[in-house]
């Protein structure tokens, strides 16, 4: 009898035992607060002054006001490749969904020294006809068409551009055949810009965009050979208006849950003044962020918790603007917060002193030798990445513009960081100079280097560096 007391006394133990066990492992995994069956309430967030930051982030460059002015005169970049990374697809895109079709689907296409020879071109072989498809959604109006064109000695000398708005059942011509100009070298371009302006928009299905390659003219040169003949274009824009709403304009949300630590909601937003949340009461932390591009910011692909959210961005986006904000709230009903954004980049310009030769300025590529910036909303790291991305710039040098400019993604910092840059200048596509240029400046500053591009001395001799980390004033480095 006491054998069997002392086993069920045992048993009980051991159920005692699991029951504290699954207890505990409930509570250490307790549901996050949107998985329960608790009443939600809506936190609407408003950004504070949001014209003021919408007004950068519309914009899709850095320029001087005359150049936004004539750039306005033809609309918006749309679509634009530039093929340097070796792909088909578009360096930035209003929809991700466009793509260039050649031959009925054929992707055997190849990429050559493109205009400046630094950068590449696409080559299409035996090419008949080549489709630019584009979504139309947001966009009210379509203005322009450029590109860059040649071909070998064999291929074709002529092209029709036409367009459909039904996806390819019928065609509509743009102009008459366009012909390449007598005595064109193969190794020069052939730059083309033809109106869209005649293309309606208001049922269309799509814009196919067509371009029909003929013989042409052969002035006594090589026969056209249809089957091993080369096209080759570069610098493809497509400029037109859109529907304010849907510019890619981004807002990022990440919302964590303050006792927990974990993520309870995430996503991505258009840009406007105010949105809407639902959560049930709670402590919580927010961490917004808005970019100016149809390129997403570099976060992790799993954000779990705080310390887990990173933000950075590639150096190769010249124009991104980024802004963001942090914020501790409590729910207890329906509520309202107000946000104030800040800039968690800074702006880099160079001011070109030379008298001549900057008009032979082809390109300029900027490589970026400090460590690539981190931004961690709740959480410190020193991470220690390289970005190999390369900026590239067309100047486009007039003796009224001797500027250009970029954006470096900074983080949010508390102190001073080292900027440096290897700059390759690039004349008639051979390189002319390298140097490197250097100062330390945090977020939301602007940052100019002044001095001679092309017969300067090399290094960082003779710079001046003036600190202030006030946006609207200067840190000014001559060279």
């Amino acid at each position: 009898m006491k054998k069997k007391s002392q086993f069920t006394l045992g048993v009980f133990s051991c159920l005692f035992i699991v029951i504290l066990a699954v207890a505990s492992s409930c509570k250490k995994n307790s549901k996050l607060p949107d998985e329960n069956n608790e009443k939600t309430h809506a936190v609407t967030f408003k950004i504070k002054d949001f014209e003021t930051i919408v007004t950068p982030l519309r914009a899709q460059s850095s320029k001087t006001k005359s150049a936004l002015k004539s750039e306005s005169a033809t609309g918006q970049l749309l679509y634009h490749w530039n093929f340097d990374s070796g792909s088909a697809d578009p360096t930035s895109a209003l929809d991700d969904a466009v793509v260039i079709d050649y031959n009925n689907g054929k992707t055997d296409y190849s990429f050559v020294a493109g205009w400046p020879v630094s950068g590449k071109g696409i080559s299409f072989k035996g090419a008949k006809e080549i489709l630019i498809k584009m979504p139309v959604s947001g966009i009210t109006a379509m203005t322009t068409l450029a590109f860059d064109a040649n071909s070998s000695g064999t291929g074709p000398r002529a092209f029709l551009l036409s367009y459909s708005t039904d996806k390819g059942a019928t065609f509509k011509n743009l102009a008459d055949t366009i012909h390449y100009p007598p005595g064109l070298a193969t190794s020069a371009k052939f730059a083309v810009e033809q109106s869209l302006a005649s293309i309606p928009l208001t049922s269309a299905q799509g814009c196919w965009l067509k371009i029909a390659l003929f013989s042409g003219n052969r002035e006594g040169g090589n026969n056209y050979n249809e089957n091993t003949g080369t096209f080759k274009m570069d610098n493809v824009k497509i400029m037109g208006t859109t529907d304010q709403s849907v510019l890619p304009d981004k807002l990022y949300y990440h919302i964590f849950d303050a006792s927990t630590k974990l993520l309870v909601k995430a996503g991505t937003l258009n840009a406007k003044e105010k949105f809407n949340i639902a959560l049930p009461m709670g402590t919580y932390y927010l961490s917004l962020l808005s970019k100016n591009s149809g390129t997403p910011l570099l976060i992790p692909a799993s954000v779990t918790d705080l310390r887990s959210l990173s933000v950075s961005n590639a150096f190769s986006e010249q124009s991104a603007a980024i802004f963001a904000v942090r914020d501790t709230f409590d729910v207890k009903e329906s509520m309202e917060r107000v946000l104030t954004m800040a800039r968690i980049y800074s702006e880099v310009k160079f001011e070109c002193t030379d008298t001549e030769g900057l008009e032979l300025v082809d390109s300029i590529q900027i490589k970026q030798q400090h460590k690539t910036f981190q931004y961690y909303p709740f959480a410190t790291s020193s991470d220690e990445q390289d970005d190999k991305t390369i900026l590239r710039i067309i100047p486009n040098f007039t003796s009224s513009s001797k500027n250009f400019v970029f954006n470096q993604f900074m983080g949010d910092v508390p102190e001073n960081k080292t900027v440096s840059y290897e700059l390759r200048v690039f004349r008639k596509g051979e390189t002319v100079r390298i140097f490197e240029l250097s100062s330390e400046i945090r977020n939301n500053v602007q940052l100019l280097f002044k001095g001679k591009l092309v017969d300067g001395v090399s290094g960082d001799q003779g710079f001046q560096v003036i600190k202030n980390e006030k946006w609207r004033d200067n840190v000014v480095v001559e060279y």
